[in-house]
């Protein structure tokens, strides 16, 4: 699914207007129905409703709203907020019909007075539809005291397209009048100020509608960005052929683990077999390989000859892919594995946690990585890699300009992990959850990722498949159970109804 700019969106609006064809204000309606038909099920129909209008087409969805939950009878009231000298010309028609039909249900508001003056129980549930996609400088004066009081006062608020407020392309760390909502329905893509931590007070949940765009609008607009689904994930899937046999798909190595970290060798060991690996060999401690023993009798071993870390490595040429970093430590002889690693092998590669660690200590290895090695930093892992940044924005760029300078891929793991792509192109995962936020996630997703690429999935397949799988597992847990209780053995575990999702296509 593609990412577009406010601008674009406009284009695509447009251009489904004059070649469906169909009038704007019949667009605005059928958008304003697909959020009312998710509006009812998210409410009672004893619930009170309050529509917070603006004056321009945002606003006049939030009218179109309101005259779709009147007819069916739920109790709602229109609050149009003048903030402007006229409305747009969409909004004029809505404000029309609704004062024409619902004159009680609708409330003129021109100052903040008046608005107080109303008196309003903070149980309401409160509609944001003041302002859209097309603002360019940060809300102030009567429009910024409205959107004070709505978050100072209400507890659910539903945002439509976007809270209002909210910058979609730019960062709107400066914006001090931005509707915080508990949920967006946002029309037809997801915006990219959706998908950054800087943004979690104002987006902590978004759903995509489906408003019918005109599909060769969307295809026409050319953009870098991408939000994954599980149709765009399902598309990458090979099937299993009834002949093949492990070697077929493939023999990963992964070194991995140290003195008190055998748990991620095994972690990361365990995602590797469970996402579709035909042959493990973990390299690692003595005690690191006692301990797999137990979890994963299916794995291969080589012990290295020091007792507390990896200090060696022997003919890596022999494998399809290479896993290196989970819980290695920093040692100058493990330093040293990756240096030689870097120099004589050209196949598949993966570096997670003290892997990147050990690059950001030594930057100029970066230039040795073989071409399409994955690297899967964290926030603070990735700035120390590539540089500190002002805002997600400014960090995205880095990271598009770090994987086109370095022919790597970059899974910036974060609640929608970035996958950057060295010719530029970024794609953001929908799937996953907070119960992810613990130990060992990371040297899980290593060991789904590196199981791919040792069974034939090239490295951007790989990165996409893998870190889709690894949320998708997360969310079947957390839909069962909870967030709260997620292990990472919990994910690997569920792998497989994970990608038997994926694969009913």
């Amino acid at each position: 699914m593609k990412i577009l700019t406010a601008s674009q969106i406009k284009s695509t609006d447009e251009f489904t207007i004059q070649h469906e064809p169909i009038a704007s204000i019949d667009l605005m309606e059928r958008a304003a129905t697909v959020c009312f038909r998710r509006i009812i099920k998210l409410i009672k129909h004893d619930k009170k409703v309050t529509v917070f209008c603006g004056q321009g087409n945002n606003g006049g969805d939030g009218l179109a709203i309101t005259q779709l939950l009147l007819q069916s009878g739920y109790d709602c009231e229109a609050v149009v907020i003048h903030h402007s000298e006229k409305f747009s010309n969409d909004a004029q028609e809505n404000y029309n019909r609704l004062k024409e039909k619902f004159p009680q249900n609708i409330s003129d508001i021109h100052t903040i007075d008046e608005l107080k003056a109303k008196n309003m129980s903070s149980e309401v549930l409160i509609i944001d539809a003041l302002l859209g996609t097309g603002i360019n400088k940060p809300v102030e004066n009567f429009l910024g005291e409205v959107i004070a009081f709505l978050n100072a006062g209400f507890k659910s608020i539903v945002s439509i397209d976007v809270p209002s407020g909210l910058f979609c392309d730019k960062t709107s760390l400066e914006n001090k009048n931005v509707v915080q909502s508990s949920l967006t329905l946002t029309f037809q893509f997801p915006k990219l100020a959706f998908l950054f931590p800087e943004n979690k007070n104002f987006v902590p949940e978004f759903e995509i509608l489906d408003i019918g765009l005109h599909p060769q609008g969307i295809l026409s607009q050319q953009t870098n960005l991408h939000y994954l689904t599980r149709t765009e994930i399902s598309s990458l899937i090979k099937p299993r052929s009834k002949f093949s046999h492990k070697g077929t798909f493939g023999h990963a190595l992964l070194l991995a683990g140290g003195k008190g970290k055998s748990g991620a060798a095994i972690i990361s060991a365990l995602g590797c077999m469970r996402s579709g690996a035909g042959l493990l060999t973990v390299h690692s401690t003595k005690e690191t390989l006692n301990a797999l023993l137990h979890h994963l009798p299916e794995a291969m071993s080589s012990e290295d000859k020091n007792a507390d870390f990896i200090s060696e490595i022997e003919k890596p040429e022999n494998y399809d892919a290479i896993g290196f970093g989970c819980g290695v430590g920093l040692h100058e002889d493990t330093q040293n594995v990756l240096k030689k690693l870097l120099h004589y092998y050209s196949g598949k590669l993966i570096i997670d946690a003290d892997g990147l660690n050990i690059l950001s200590e030594n930057k100029t290895w970066l230039s040795f990585l073989p071409p399409n090695t994955i690297l899967t930093p964290h926030p603070k892992e990735f700035e120390r890699l590539a540089g500190k940044s002002e805002n997600d924005f400014e960090r995205l760029e880095i990271l598009k300009q770090f994987s086109i300078k370095h022919n790597c891929i970059v899974v910036l793991k974060d609640a929608h992990s970035a996958i950057a792509m060295p010719d530029g192109n970024i794609f953001f995962n929908s799937s996953g959850n907070a119960g992810l936020a613990k130990a060992g996630s990371g040297d899980g997703l290593t060991g789904i990722i590196l199981g791919l690429l040792a069974r034939g999935y090239n490295a951007p397949q790989a990165a996409l498949i893998g870190v889709f799988a690894h949320g998708l597992a997360a969310d079947i847990f957390a839909k069962r159970k909870s967030k709260e209780c997620l292990l990472i053995s919990d994910v690997i575990d569920l792998l497989p109804k994970a990608f038997k999702q994926i694969n009913s296509k």
